[in-house]
């Protein structure tokens, strides 16, 4: 008996561990998921009610029984009624071909549809996962119970079954609540680490790393497509006077807002970055020059006329220089772009700042510098 429940609890320790790889880890399976997903969850799962009626635990000679319904618990938890219900049927219809058409295998069959329909009632929103777990194992032991109830006639035989049955699950649920939130909380702060290696922790914009692998994977996709690929460099002017008068801490807000501001001015059709310090970025896909420098024109004079506001409420106004480069006018190569981009910056800010610089082709630079001043 001990080596049976130890292959069961093996089995479903394995099954959740991938799933979690799988499922949750990666696609964030929930009762909002796709169809799609939550009926290959509701599969996955099915099988693995299958596999455990395929290893009963013998608890002695005349009493076997297995953990089937620990599937479909698994399956209303983290997928809702229709995985659930989509298990229920795997394995009460396995049961009734693998075993025979049987009056033990259409019980069997009415019981985990019963199960399938019954468990999802327990999810309900505000309850802990805590309680999740003890309601659908109470109720599935239950249902479970009144088919031995029905098809077991030996007293004595009976007797052992339940008690095997209840102590059997209740032992399988608590170790499965335990594991099952420890991968919970793994998770999260995985997703945490995940979102910060990608996000800069002060504005929530991509950061430098996140840049590097959107500007790889567009321009890829743009080489192949010959599309437009143009790129905005943003620098504050003269944020050292800022951080030198006000502090960091009111820089860092600063810093903050003007994320807000570049988001709310273009994060609905660009790519918008903190590439470190006070330098920002936006990448914009299908953008001819023009309408690039049209853009950054735009981005430049909204922050010129915001007002930002520091903790003690003061208000400050700040201005920005925009370098503009665009793919494949002011440069055929790609990795050169962001060179392109960074030079054009470097001229709006030797030549006054607050200002928009595009930079045509390298061979013919100089000649074709356009400087947008100050309206």
């Amino acid at each position: 008996m001990i080596n049976d429940l130890l292959l069961n609890s093996t089995i479903i320790v394995t099954f959740i561990s991938l799933g979690n790889q799988f499922y949750v880890r990666e696609n964030g399976i929930t009762e909002s998921s796709s169809i799609s997903v939550k009926t290959m969850f509701g599969v996955s799962a099915g099988v693995l009610g299958c596999i455990l009626m395929l290893n009963s635990v013998v608890v002695v000679p005349t009493v076997i029984l297995d953990f089937r319904n620990i599937a479909i618990i698994l399956s209303s938890i983290f997928a809702g009624p229709i995985a659930s219900i989509i298990t229920s049927i795997i394995i009460g219809v396995f049961r009734v071909i693998y075993f025979g058409t049987t009056t033990s295998s259409i019980t069997a069959l009415i019981i985990a549809i019963v199960m399938g329909i019954g468990c999802p009632i327990f999810g309900t929103i505000g309850i802990s996962m805590r309680q999740k777990w003890m309601y659908k194992t109470v109720f599935c032991t239950i249902i479970g119970s009144l088919a031995y109830i029905f098809l077991v006639k030996n007293t004595i035989i009976l007797l052992n079954i339940l008690c095997a049955y209840w102590i059997g699950n209740s032992l399988i649920a608590i170790l499965l609540y335990d594991y099952t939130n420890y991968l919970m909380i793994s998770n999260e702060i995985y997703t945490k680490y995940k979102e910060e290696s990608l996000k800069d922790f002060l504005t929530g914009l991509n950061n430098v790393r996140q840049f590097d692998k959107a500007f790889n994977s567009i321009t890829s996709r743009i080489s192949e497509r010959g599309e437009y690929l143009s790129l905005l460099f943003i620098d504050i002017d003269f944020f050292k006077k800022v951080n030198d008068t006000y502090g960091h801490t009111e820089g860092d807000k600063v810093l903050q807002e003007l994320g807000k501001v570049l988001l709310k001015t273009c994060g609905d059709f660009g790519i918008v970055s903190r590439n470190g310090g006070e330098e920002f970025s936006v990448m914009l896909v299908g953008c001819l020059p023009q309408q690039a420098i049209n853009i950054a024109e735009r981005v430049r004079t909204t922050v010129e006329k915001h007002q930002f506001t520091l903790t003690s409420g003061e208000m400050i106004c700040i201005t920005i220089s925009i370098g503009v480069a665009t793919y494949p006018q002011t440069t055929k190569d790609f990795s050169k772009l962001t060179e392109e981009a960074d030079k054009a910056l470097y001229k709006a800010k030797q030549t006054g700042r607050n200002k928009v610089v595009y930079l045509a082709n390298n061979y013919e630079k100089e000649e074709h510098t356009l400087l947008l001043n100050r309206w």
